[in-house]
């Protein structure tokens, strides 16, 4: 295994998700990609293109800054644990952001929480993202809960 991605929310779960990869990375010697997905729920039926006013501006920036700390906080979970890491953030759903990272890179491995930030009743057995990701990809999928 000398590529494993883990995605990243912040959520419990996620981070459980890093120390199990922590575990896994160090025992491989494998590199780890830390993905962070900005959800973007603003699309608009019918408008290839939306302008919105700079309040939007300020929300994608204040998103940036949230991701570019989960990322960092994951990071620190895996210090001296793997070989080399990365960090991505990538814009758009969630769940086909994902695979289709996985699709343009060479990962041997993802590892995932269970459940997400937007767990609970929705996810009541495994989260929806996690689900879409286990079932719509080849590459070994690892759910920790």
């Amino acid at each position: 295994m000398k590529k494993i991605l883990i995605p990243v929310d912040g959520s419990d779960y996620s981070k459980k998700a890093v120390k199990k990869g922590a575990e896994v990375a160090k025992a491989f010697n494998s590199e780890v990609i830390l993905l962070n997905v900005l959800d973007l729920k603003f699309a608009i039926p019918g408008q290839a293109t939306v302008k919105f006013s700079s309040a939007f501006d300020v929300l994608m920036d204040k998103s940036r800054e949230s991701s570019k700390k989960i990322l960092e906080e994951a990071k620190e979970l895996l210090k001296d644990a793997a070989k080399d890491v990365k960090t991505e953030i990538i814009e758009g759903d969630s769940s086909i952001s994902i695979i289709k990272y996985i699709e343009k890179n060479d990962i041997d491995l993802i590892i995932m929480g269970s459940q997400g930030v937007s767990g609970g009743l929705k996810g009541l057995l495994i989260g929806s993202v996690t689900n879409r990701v286990l079932h719509n990809t080849h590459v070994p999928v690892l759910v920790v809960t």
